[in-house]
């Protein structure tokens, strides 16, 4: 398994954020990638490359993983004040019932109690302690 723990501002895609689910990752790292990693490396691209990046069109896995990396491409477009893209709104993108990444009990009641828009939207939450400054959010969403 080779996991990116960062993307260039060259070679940013958010296709790649689906290479873990088809080569079958350990959740754990998937979840981490897409969560973590990805605002992270959105940060760091200018507005340009962001509105790039935004306007790819992310292929289906036929997963829960397609909930969750749609929202949180519309929450980083969002925090950055783009547009969400027209992709994040495929009905393949949302789940018919929560998924609530966190194992904890605590965990999950603070995740359904303070998760942004986006996320309860797709139906699929972390933890919030996973989104903070340091993973490049603007705003800490924590209690």
């Amino acid at each position: 398994m080779t996991v990116q723990t960062e993307t260039t501002k060259e070679s940013f895609t958010l296709g790649a954020y689906i290479e873990g689910i088809r080569e079958g990752w350990p959740e754990p790292d998937i979840e981490r990638w897409i969560v973590c990693g990805l605002p992270r490396d959105f940060n760091i691209l200018g507005v340009a490359e962001q509105r790039k990046a935004l306007a790819e069109r992310v292929p289906l896995t036929h997963s829960k993983w397609d909930a969750l990396l749609a929202a949180v491409v519309e929450h980083v477009a969002w925090l950055h004040g783009h547009e969400r893209p027209a992709w994040v709104d495929e009905p393949e993108r949302f789940l018919d019932s929560t998924w609530v990444l966190s194992p904890i009990r605590s965990g999950r009641m603070e995740s359904l109690m303070y998760a942004p828009a986006a996320f309860l939207r797709h139906g699929a939450i972390p933890d919030p302690r996973d989104l903070d400054s340091r993973g490049g959010e603007r705003y800490e969403w924590t209690p």
